[in-house]
């Protein structure tokens, strides 16, 4: 562990101060000035080398409330080695949805706690740790944080070498003694053990298209914000155009960005053919920056209703992010530099769906797909709004 002087980590901290007030925006939006320097200095006081320091700029830069504004997660920081389980918050806790073969047979499974901490408490250790742009933040940045020992260990969950997981399955408590592994190892996805799994809940590409006959629908899934080359967004236009299907599903729910522009030959086509489709577009925790703007535009168009859950990224927001080093301790940070102001939607304010429909944990482990369950009720039932009726 490189251990750092105390005129080093003071040239650090004013070097990360002057870089953010030269780069981001408005870095004292939710602190003062004044507080933040105060913090800077509070949070190092102690610290001694490359790793406390990577812990207390964590917590420093969580007070922005800035998404965007980060400390890259280096291998000198949390070291080579992680917790190799990836909890993600559905409906009403914390699920087991990847982990290492040690702990396949548990997909699944809530968590309950560690170490006898429960989630509550756990909850509000890390939160000192994670930005809270609103208020889906804490939940969904806290399973990525859990794998991590350097940072359980800083919050005094994880004292050993191993923690215990409690974790409920079936009505059944289960205790399990877990060590960190390599942060290279494979990982196995609840996603590979659904026998049966719809289509809609595979990540298979970019993006992709499939004619759903039975919802007189065309379903697009938009997994990133980027081009392809063997599929273009004209020719997603003219497969929808020649389909003659009435009902347009937009997915959006695993985009985390990219270029907000690529979505364009779709948005002006539906502009010009306003009338001629009902547009639902699907929302998730994970939809974020880019995906965020097409969300927005997309949802102004008429006849366009949304469904899923609240986006972990606003619609005014942080964005277009540069990077720096920090000259003794080599930690590279990123910040952003623009904000992208939307009408209607303060600082912090969510976009909340037509339809808030939260994934259960039931429908997952049967290989359904809560949002789109909800939408074939939508479209074939004709409940709660008025879209193109099924064949």
């Amino acid at each position: 562990m490189k251990t750092l002087s105390k005129q080093a980590i003071q040239q650090d901290i004013e070097e990360l101060q002057k870089k953010l007030e030269e780069i981001n925006p408005n870095p004292y939006k939710y602190i003062s000035r004044k507080d933040f320097t105060s913090l800077l200095m509070k949070e190092t006081r102690s610290v001694n080398n490359v790793q406390d320091l990577g812990i207390a700029i964590m917590t420093i830069l969580a007070n922005l409330n800035d998404g965007h504004t980060y400390l890259n997660p280096s291998y000198e920081v949390f070291g080579t080695n992680s917790f190799m389980f990836k909890f993600r918050f559905l409906n009403d806790g914390y699920y087991l949805i990847k982990s290492s073969e040690t702990l396949s047979d548990y997909l699944g499974s809530k968590l309950v706690g560690i170490n006898n901490h429960t989630i509550n408490d756990i909850e509000t250790s890390f939160s000192t740790l994670i930005a809270k742009e609103n208020e889906t933040s804490l939940r969904y940045y806290l399973p990525s944080k859990l794998m991590e020992p350097v940072i359980l260990e800083s919050l005094n969950i994880k004292k050993d070498k191993s923690i215990k997981l409690q974790l409920e399955k079936d009505e059944r408590q289960l205790s399990i003694d877990i060590e960190p592994e390599d942060c290279k190892n494979k990982m196995v996805s609840i996603f590979e053990k659904i026998p049966n799994i719809v289509n809609t809940l595979t990540v298979q590409d970019a993006y992709w298209f499939e004619e759903m006959a039975n919802l007189n629908a065309f379903y697009f899934q938009f997994n990133e914000c980027f081009g392809k080359e063997d599929l273009t967004i004209n020719e997603v236009v003219e497969a929808l155009e020649r389909s003659n299907l009435s009902n347009l599903i937009i997915d959006l729910r695993n985009n985390t960005g990219g270029d907000s522009n690529v979505l364009n030959p779709l948005k002006r086509f539906l502009k010009k053919y306003k009338k001629k489709y009902k547009v639902i577009v699907l929302t998730g925790a994970d939809t974020y920056s880019s995906a965020i703007i097409n969300l927005l535009e997309l949802s102004n168009l008429p006849n366009t209703i949304s469904v899923g859950e609240v986006p972990h990224g606003n619609p005014t927001h942080y964005g277009e992010v540069e990077s720096f080093i920090l000259p003794n301790s080599q930690l590279k940070i990123f910040t952003s530099s623009k904000i992208f102001k939307f009408k209607g939607y303060k600082l912090g304010e969510t976009f909340k769906p037509t339809y808030i429909v939260l994934t259960r944990i039931q429908d997952l482990i049967h290989g359904k797909d809560t949002q789109m369950e909800y939408l074939s009720k939508i479209v074939c039932l004709g409940e709660s709004v008025s879209i193109a009726s099924c064949s």
